[in-house]
């Protein structure tokens, strides 16, 4: 046997134990806890842009949502739990993106002219964004694990302005702003039509079936609304010059907050967010991770 056989011979050995890995139960169980991870973030962020829409300080976003937790009792042991389940889920998704149900090998046809080439594709990015999704939670919780938590809102400032500086980077920074009103319409629709059902077992008990029906509708609403509140401020900062306008989602939701009816929107969207948060964490219990 020559060198090149025994290294073919030693990666499909390599790709045989990921994708046995990956279909494992208990990598399933583990990494479920990513939903419930983002889900219980998702749950104090939708409170505090409520309470922040209506006067109180705070920070709306993800780090002012998890610096909530961390202050309350064995708020540190959940934080590292949460970061361990979204760990898993990030490895989850990017094993199933590359070796999984999602990925391209193996594909019948992998041609986006063809029905089943474009569903290929579009499986394949899903699992891939929502790996890098969670891997951003994953990098936002350790923060706060070794201790460095900082202002979102000043690093996506700062980040603004420095990519602004680059060539071209204003137009850059306008076309990140279209990419996200385009994720918060495609929540909106996906809201409205239902299309998460098919990643779901559906439960066959009325009163269970309803809520998870309703928070997925509401859920999927209120985080749409807060992605397009956000992608129009992105743009409109790069649009107008002021990159430095752009505080992530907390400026986003305190410029809604800003605009007439603004705190009954923050309420609409804050409990449109808690409920996103309720689904999540039923969706722990019934998404088929296939």
């Amino acid at each position: 046997m020559d060198r090149s056989d025994k290294i073919k011979r030693a990666a499909d050995s390599a790709d045989e134990a990921v994708q046995e890995a990956a279909d494992s139960t208990w990598f399933e169980r583990t990494a479920r806890a990513g939903f419930l991870a983002n889900g219980l973030v998702h749950t104090v962020l939708g409170v505090t842009a409520v309470a922040v829409g209506f006067g109180r300080s705070g920070e709306a976003d993800q780090t002012g949502a998890i610096q909530q937790i961390a202050a309350k009792p064995f708020g540190m042991v959940l934080i590292v739990l949460c970061l361990i389940g979204c760990a898993l889920m990030t490895l989850w998704c990017l094993v199933n993106a590359f070796f999984g149900s999602s990925s391209l090998r193996g594909a019948k046809s992998r041609d986006l002219q063809e029905h089943e080439g474009r569903r290929r594709w579009i499986d394949f990015f899903k699992m891939f964004g929502s790996a890098i999704v969670y891997c951003a939670i994953v990098l936002t919780f350790s923060q706060f694990v070794v201790g460095s938590g900082s202002d979102s809102g000043k690093a996506s400032s700062q980040a603004s302005v420095t990519l602004a500086k680059a060539p071209g980077g204003l137009y850059l920074l306008m076309a990140i702003g279209v990419v996200i009103v385009i994720v918060g319409i495609s929540f909106c629709i996906n809201g409205v039509v239902c299309n998460w059902k098919d990643d779901l077992r559906m439960p066959g008990q009325r009163p269970a079936r309803s809520l998870l029906l309703a928070t997925g509708v509401i859920g999927y609403l209120g985080k749409g609304v807060t992605l397009l509140a956000m992608g129009i401020l992105v743009f409109v900062s790069a649009a107008t010059g002021d990159p430095e306008e752009f505080t992530g989602i907390d400026g986003a939701l305190k410029a809604m907050r800003d605009q007439p009816f603004g705190p009954y929107l923050m309420l609409a969207v804050g409990i449109g967010l808690v409920l996103y948060g309720i689904f999540l964490g039923l969706r722990s219990r019934y998404d088929r991770m296939e």
